[in-house]
Parts: C-alpha cells; sequence; structure tokens
C-alpha cells in the first residue's frame, strides 16, 4: 500500500485503497506523504471523519514517525492538526460574555448560578481559559454540554476577524491557523475539506496531495457540511438578534414571514423535495425578501466597540443565514 501511495504521488494520479482495521493504513499513507512534503517543501493534507482517528495520528502515529524519519530526512517532519473555528474558545466571549440575552442558549440565570450544571461549567471554561495553551474543546476533559461551549465559542461567519478583535492576537483559532501554514502534514476533518474547497476564503494551507481517511463517511459529511437550515427557530433568532438593532417594524416583518413559513410546512411529511410548490415557493420568498430588508435597515459595518460590533455579526450571520437558505 506504501508503494502505491508513493506512486500515486509522484504520478499525480487518484487511488483509492481498502483494507481491514489493524493493517497500519495510516503508516502506509504518512510515510510517503511525509517524504514528499519533506522534499518539496510543501504540505500534504490528511482528512478524518473522526475525533478518535485525529487523536490517533496527531498523538501516536505522527510523533512515531517524526522521530523514526528525522535521522532519514534530516530533521523531524512537523504536523498540525487544524479544526472548524467553532472548535476553538474565543476569549473574546469569555471577556464579552453573552452578547445575545434573549437565545435558549445564553440562559442567564443557569449560567449565573454556580449550582446548576451549566453554571458549574461555564465557570470551569472559565477557568480553563486562563490555561490552556490551544483552546481546542476536545482538550477539556471532562467535556462540556454544547450549550455551555457554544457561550464560549463563535462560527467562523460570527467572528469579528482578527484585525477588529481586541484579542486577536492571542485568538486560538488563529495560532492553529498559523502553525498549520507552518507544518508539512496537516490534519483536519472532512467538514472543514469541503468548506474549504467550496468556499469563498482559504481556510487550509496551499497543498498538493490530499490523503481522506475513512473515506466510506466522506459524502455524508461534504452534504451536511454543503447544506444549510431552515426552520421557524432560525427564522426567530434572526428577527430577535436584528430587532435590537433596527426599527423593530422591520424585524416584525421577518417574523411574520417566519410564521407563515413554519404554518405552511407544519403537517408537511419529512421528504425530500425535486420541486417546490407556489405555496411554499412563495413563503420562502416572503422569508428571504424580508431577510435582506432587515440586512439593508442594519446597514454596512460602522465604528463601533468590540461588544457592540459583535452583535451586529451576531444579527448579520443570522440573516445571512435565512436569507440563503431561503433563496436556494
Amino acid at each position: 500500500m506504501a508503494e502505491a501511495v508513493d506512486r500515486a504521488i509522484r504520478t499525480g494520479e487518484h487511488l483509492a485503497v481498502q483494507a481491514g482495521t489493524g493493517t497500519g493504513k495510516s503508516l502506509a499513507y504518512l510515510v510517503p506523504a511525509i517524504r514528499h512534503a519533506v522534499a518539496k517543501g510543501t504540505t500534504v493534507v490528511v482528512s478524518t471523519a473522526t475525533i478518535a482517528l485525529q487523536r490517533q495520528l496527531v498523538e501516536r502515529d505522527l510523533p512515531r514517525l517524526a522521530a523514526a524519519l528525522a535521522p532519514l530526512l534530516g530533521s523531524a517532519p512537523t504536523f498540525a492538526i487544524l479544526k472548524g473555528r467553532r472548535n476553538y474558545l474565543c476569549l473574546h466571549r469569555v471577556h464579552a460574555g453573552p452578547l445575545d440575552e434573549g437565545d435558549d442558549l445564553f440562559d442567564a440565570a443557569a449560567a449565573a448560578s454556580p449550582t446548576s450544571m451549566l453554571g458549574r461549567q461555564i465557570v470551569r471554561l472559565h477557568e480553563w481559559s486562563s490555561t490552556t495553551k490551544t483552546g481546542d474543546r476536545d482538550e477539556l476533559v471532562p467535556g462540556v454540554i454544547d450549550r455551555a461551549w457554544r457561550q464560549v465559542s463563535v462560527s467562523a461567519r460570527e467572528c469579528l476577524g482578527l484585525s477588529r478583535c481586541p484579542v486577536g492576537m492571542d485568538c486560538f483559532a488563529e495560532q492553529a491557523k498559523a502553525q498549520a501554514g507552518r507544518a508539512e502534514v496537516v490534519v483536519t476533518n472532512h467538514a472543514l475539506l469541503a468548506i474549504d474547497a467550496m468556499g469563498d476564503h482559504q481556510i487550509l494551507p496551499d497543498h498538493d496531495v490530499v490523503v481522506i481517511d475513512e473515506a466510506h463517511d466522506l459524502v455524508d459529511r461534504v452534504t451536511n457540511a454543503a447544506s444549510e437550515e431552515l426552520t421557524a427557530s432560525v427564522v426567530e433568532t434572526a428577527a430577535r438578534r436584528c430587532g435590537r438593532l433596527i426599527d423593530q417594524q422591520i424585524a416584525d416583518e421577518l417574523a411574520a414571514a417566519g410564521d407563515g413559513l413554519a404554518l405552511l410546512l407544519g403537517d408537511a411529511a419529512a421528504q425530500r423535495w425535486d420541486t417546490l410548490g407556489a405555496g411554499v415557493a412563495g413563503s420562502l420568498a416572503a422569508v428571504r425578501d424580508a431577510a435582506h430588508h432587515c440586512t439593508t435597515a442594519l446597514g454596512s459595518e460602522r465604528r463601533e466597540d468590540p461588544d457592540a460590533a459583535a452583535r451586529r455579526r451576531l444579527a448579520l450571520t443570522a440573516l445571512e443565514q435565512v436569507h440563503s437558505a431561503a433563496a436556494r
């Protein structure tokens, strides 16, 4: 298998390999991949479906291979892991606190109570934020529930950006991205690989070889990454977030359009629709137009303090999600 991988890398051909558990697949593709990256001064991307395999690669396989190959290559090959931004703790969110008090995710009463499970976990996250070197959620043991983690993390769309964030120079996600840019082997997941391929902004470093492990899960992970969700609660969240920043009547138009869509779909069976009826198409158009109206009312970005900018970014992100899904 290692010889086949090496030949595929040298010739630029695609290669599909199937082998049982325990046959050493990761070693068979890592050795020729590392040799190529070091010889060409480039980066090789290894994509997996599961966290377990990512950990195996960066905690066991790659360290052992780096030590074993160093005498042959002249230096130890470098490697890094890169995940989606939501997987890293956001220091601005830690310091600023909840930015959307109306969300169920930000249950202020529960979060403020150190005796509630949510409160205890948030206290742990704040304490951990001052000691962690990576901000990687998977390194927090024991872990926390999603509801707690969302209070200290942001999606790529919600992020203020390196230049605007007051703690941007200490950003864990940006540090991970920078480390990946210097590595010869970058381990990532199928979802981030798909987002990098389909998106307008580059996430992964420049590379000329991609190894897809656990390829049987690739289609599902890419499909999920390329899919968008539009529900009544998603529209409601967007309307509530922008309602604090624009004329409430304009935000209410979006909420009403979302209610209309919910009524129309409420009794519909879960199924794939190849075509939309006139009623559904009209309701989606109403949601799309209302979201666009709200976005226009928010206006362009302006000079404002980081907390206000973060609230504006949250509102714009929610509106973009609604508009994009409704316009498909």
